[in-house]
This record gives structure tokens, C-alpha cells and sequence, in this order.
């Protein structure tokens, strides 16, 4: 008797409205590991009876008859698209913008799976309710001008604004150059709607009433600048902005922010405050707002696809090292439990990382924070099921999307 292949499909998306009988008979057993599975009521029914094994994170039922669309990245839906003839399902990860108007093409979908943001009208908010959306929906005044979602306003502003206008910027507005007239801004009878306001003290006063009174308010002393990105303080960075700073991200203090620690009067960082080890209690007594402290290596080594950490790196590393967001790590056999000790200040959000020995992964295990796979050398992650063996008994697709 001939023996079945096995059949193994590794997807996004997997398909299996047309699975029939005769196809899972002609297997011994069926395995998929996809994001989402798109089955229909009678498929269900078929693969309850038959050797078939699904490892998916959404299962989408649909009708054999409806079509079904996948975009990946940023899109939008507009008023003047036409709409479908036929029923189409939409799979949609990333953000997803909503014009309005709208309506009769969102009512012509048989149904949406969307991984990110939405942003709508309000008047097309509730139209939403029927799809599955993993993230945010921002809904904003009907008649509303939008702006960038991190709007900063200067003194052009003023000559381009409309006579009562509605301003939305998602994220919000930046108001600190000192030559915005928002005397003026009223006359026009303009408005803004947004999440926050970053606005000098000297401006806060006439700039408060023409925003929505949800808005979160923060008042910075006037000459602060406003830096839209991850920065390590430095005297590049105080050359460019000058010792008042916001932060909109991630700032770093590295053993060479020393020599500039005293030139930073004021400082605020919307993200995370990365200080390295020997200057975190100096850090402390500055005048500073942040989200989280992390404390990590003079060293810091970060969005890396691999990274190999030797003896001869982690004590050349006067100050220590820190890993952070990487794809793959490993550790030489040469590193002792006594070195990482030492010198290995921080570790994270890495996918996959690989010890020498048992030595090496009891240390790295006790500071570690959101590793994916942490195994020793020739180990098996606990997601390895087998697939690599017997590979003449098993067929495997692997792609972005199937159908079968």
C-alpha cells in the first residue's frame, strides 16, 4: 500500500473554500500555520472529518462566492471609487484612511480584516462596527481640514488658514516659534481639533481657546525647540537646538553626553530615557521628564539583523553593552558567566538568541526581557515541530498567500 504524503502550507493567508474531499484524502495529514484562514460553513464541516491541523491567529467564514483582496501597507477609500459588482472581502494590514462620503462603498464590502490604524469621519464611525479592526480608530469632525498627523505651526500658518476653518491633525499640534499670531488666528475664526499642544508659555494664553476642549495641554517656556525623532544628547544635538529641548522619541545619554550634561537646562522626552550605567544617578538630578528610565551599557548595540558577542568585545566595553532589538544573537564559547555579569547591562526585544552553555543561558535568562527563543547551541526552538524530518513523505508551500 502506498504510503499518503503529509502536505504542510506556511502562509499569511490561506484559502480553503474550494478544499474538497478528495483533496484531504489524498494526504495523510494536513498542517497550516497561516496569520488568518479564509473557510466557508461547508469546509469547516469537512475539515472536522478529516486528519487536519490549523494554527492561525484569525479564521475569516465566508460564502464560496466572495472575492477577497489583500493590500499590505497604508491605503485609502475614497468617494470616488467605484463599487465592486461583486462581494469582496478585504484584508488590510497596515493604516487605512476613510474619506468621507464614503458610505455606499463601505456598505459594498462583504466584510473587512484590518491590522492597523483607521481614521474616518465621525459620520463614518459607526459604519464600522460590522469589520474586524486590530488598532485604533480615529474619528474626526465631519468638514474638518486635516493636517499632518504632527502638525508644527508657524508664522505661515496664519497667511494659508481659512476664514472659519476646522483644523484636525491626529497626533498633535507644535506651537513654539514665537512669530505664530493666534490673535490673528481668531479673527479668522479658526479652530483646531487634536489630541495634545505643545505651545510656549508666551503664546499658551491667546492659543488655548481656539482648541477643543478635550485637547491635552502642555505649556513649554518659550525658546524650547521641538525634535521629532529618536536623539542622543550631544553637541551636535545642542548646537542645532539649543539646551531647552522636547523630545518626540527615544533619547540617549552615552558616556560622551558628559561634557554637554550642564548645557541641558530643560528637557523633556516623550519615550524612553536610555542612560548608561555611569551616568545615571548625574541623569537623575537634572531637570527631566520621560516615560521609562532604562539603564544600559556605554555600549549599546541595537537593530541589528545578527550580532556576535565575543570575550574580547564585552571587555573591551569600558561602560558595558546592551542589546536591543535585534533579529539573531549569539554568544562565543569564550564568554564567561563572570563577563556577562559584569558587562552585559541590558537585553531585549530580541528574536532569536543562542548560548554556548548552560552557564551562559542562566545569566542571560535572569536579565533578559521579551526574547522570543532564547536556546543553547544545537538546540530546537519549542516551535520546531519536526517539519525538517522525513522530508521526502511531505509536501510544503510556502508563500504570502493560497489558495487551494
Amino acid at each position: 500500500m502506498e504510503t499518503k504524503k503529509n502536505l504542510r502550507v506556511n502562509c499569511a493567508l490561506c484559502d480553503v473554500r474550494n478544499v474538497t474531499k478528495e483533496l484531504l484524502d489524498g494526504y495523510g495529514e494536513i498542517r497550516i500555520n497561516a496569520a488568518a484562514v479564509i473557510t466557508s460553513p461547508a469546509v469547516q464541516t469537512l475539515l472536522s472529518q478529516a486528519n487536519v491541523s490549523i494554527n492561525c491567529a484569525n479564521t475569516i467564514v465566508l460564502e464560496g462566492n466572495v472575492r477577497f483582496s489583500i493590500i499590505n501597507g497604508p491605503m485609502s477609500i475614497t468617494a470616488s471609487q467605484t463599487v465592486p459588482e461583486e462581494k469582496l472581502f478585504l484584508v488590510a494590514n497596515g493604516p487605512v484612511d476613510i474619506e468621507a462620503g464614503c458610505e455606499a462603498v463601505l456598505k459594498s464590502y462583504a466584510g473587512m480584516s484590518i491590522n492597523g490604524p483607521v481614521t474616518c469621519p465621525e459620520s463614518i464611525a459607526g459604519l464600522l462596527g460590522g469589520f474586524q479592526i486590530n488598532g485604533p480608530v480615529r474619528a474626526y469632525p465631519d468638514g474638518a481640514i486635516r493636517l499632518k498627523n504632527r502638525t508644527v505651526l508657524d508664522r505661515v500658518f496664519y497667511l494659508r488658514a481659512r476664514q472659519d476653518a476646522l483644523y484636525y491633525a491626529a497626533s498633535k499640534i507644535i506651537a513654539l516659534a514665537p512669530d505664530i499670531d493666534f490673535g490673528k488666528l481668531a479673527e479668522k475664526n479658526v479652530r483646531f481639533v487634536t489630541r495634545k499642544l505643545l505651545v510656549s508659555e508666551s503664546l499658551a494664553e491667546a492659543a488655548v481657546p481656539l482648541f477643543d476642549e478635550k485637547t491635552d495641554i502642555m505649556i513649554l517656556p518659550d525658546g524650547c525647540a521641538y525634535v521629532d525623532d529618536d536623539a542622543e544628547l550631544n553637541g551636535a544635538l545642542l548646537k542645532r537646538y539649543g539646551g531647552n529641548l522636547y523630545i518626540d522619541g527615544n533619547l540617549s545619554i552615552t558616556p560622551d553626553s558628559v561634557t554637554v550634561l550642564d548645557q541641558a537646562s530643560f528637557l523633556r522626552v516623550n519615550g524612553d530615557l536610555l542612560v548608561c550605567r555611569s551616568l545615571k544617578d548625574r541623569a537623575l538630578e537634572m531637570d527631566l521628564s520621560y516615560d521609562r528610565l532604562r539603564v544600559v551599557g556605554g555600549l549599546l548595540i541595537r537593530d541589528r539583523s545578527h550580532v556576535e558577542l565575543t570575550a574580547a568585545l564585552l571587555s573591551g566595553a569600558e561602560d558595558g553593552v546592551s542589546v536591543q532589538d535585534c533579529a539573531s544573537v549569539t554568544f562565543d564559547g569564550d564568554v564567561t558567566p563572570e563577563l556577562l555579569k559584569e558587562k552585559l547591562v541590558s537585553f531585549s526585544d530580541c528574536a532569536t538568541v543562542i548560548c554556548a552553555n548552560k552557564e551562559q543561558k542562566a545569566v542571560v535568562e535572569s536579565i533578559a526581557e521579551n526574547i522570543a527563543s532564547l536556546l543553547l547551541l544545537g538546540e530546537k526552538s519549542a516551535d520546531d515541530d519536526g517539519e525538517d524530518d522525513d522530508d521526502e513523505n511531505t509536501v510544503r508551500i510556502n508563500s504570502v498567500s493560497y489558495t487551494f
